[in-house]
């Protein structure tokens, strides 16, 4: 008797299987295993307070195929803590800890190009 069965099988007939039988199943689908994404993903450190330039999508990782968590309203203050791209680039994300508004002491990323940037003086 052959036992072996594909993987792609397999998922369907456990979850029948678990209806069946009354048991709760739960599967990860590869959006929301991609859900939290923290300062693992930075390339670089900033270590700054700042703002937000507009009102900006805070997302679980670093990109538009993370999950838009929150929205922060134009001028919320923010710790930016770093990047994950080079922070000159148009396609680099920042992590930052939210400091004022509704969503207080949350974290996530935001695009780089919608973080306040202080001018620096020589």
């Amino acid at each position: 008797m052959n036992l072996r069965t594909p993987a792609r099988l397999a998922t369907p007939g456990l979850l029948a299987l678990s209806v069946v039988a009354g048991v709760t199943a739960t599967t990860t689908s590869p959006a929301s295993a991609a859900n939290s994404v923290g300062t693992k993903a930075c390339t670089e450190w900033v270590h700054l307070k700042t703002t937000v330039s507009a009102t900006v999508k805070l997302r679980s990782g670093p990109g538009t195929k993370y999950v838009a968590m929150r929205q922060l309203a134009k001028n919320t203050k923010v710790y930016w803590d770093c990047n994950r791209g080079s922070t000159g680039s148009g396609k680099s994300w920042g992590h930052v800890l939210v400091k004022s508004g509704a969503n207080k002491g949350k974290s996530g990323w935001v695009a780089r190009t919608y973080i306040n940037t202080p001018m620096q003086l020589s």
